[in-house]
């Protein structure tokens, strides 16, 4: 795994996975919202966002997180590895929730630079209504990406599984180049 892309709904755990994985596996980390909007959540046009991905798409290894599948043919199809945290939308909803009232005011690194956590009923309506739309879109795009590594993660318990699993392989691989 050089090139992850992490997708899933809005409080799947996209960027907490994403910080774990690059700490195991020493790679820099892509928030696409951080980079794809201004403060405040003004949002960058497309053309913008397109810049963005060309530049780092570049690099020799990443971790990108974040849906943004308009732009799937750029950052899915650059990828060697997708993602899918495939989580209960009623675990997405309590995390937002949950996230919301202990980030309010605080700064996020996986956020626009001078922005804040907000909520939204619509952001709220959209989380519990993935199951019925967001989850359909996804599998469609993966379709498109048969030829890659899909690993579809779908409970805290598969996620915490595949963290250790990615541990074990890094520890592994640090031996042998130690040899």
């Amino acid at each position: 795994m050089e090139k992850i892309v992490i997708i899933g709904s809005s409080g799947a755990g996209k960027s907490t996975l994403a910080r774990e994985l690059a700490r195991i596996l020493k790679m820099q980390i892509i928030h696409l919202d951080r980079l794809f909007w201004k403060r405040d959540w003004e949002e960058k046009n497309g053309y913008e966002r397109l810049e963005i991905l060309e530049k780092l798409l570049g690099e020799k290894q990443w971790i990108i997180e974040g849906n943004y599948l308009r732009f799937a043919e750029f950052h899915v199809n650059a990828a060697d590895t997708i993602i899918f945290l495939d989580i209960s939308p009623l675990l997405c909803f309590h995390r937002i929730l949950k996230r919301h009232c202990e980030n309010q005011e605080r700064f996020r690194r996986d956020i626009p630079e001078g922005s804040t956590d907000k909520i939204s009923l619509r952001r709220m309506l959209k989380v519990l209504a993935f199951s019925l739309g967001g989850r359909k879109t996804i599998e469609q795009t993966l379709c498109n990406y048969e030829n890659k590594q899909i690993i579809r993660l779908s409970s805290v318990q598969e996620v915490n599984e595949f963290l250790m699993q990615q541990m074990q392989v890094a520890k592994e691989r640090r031996l042998v180049a130690t040899w």
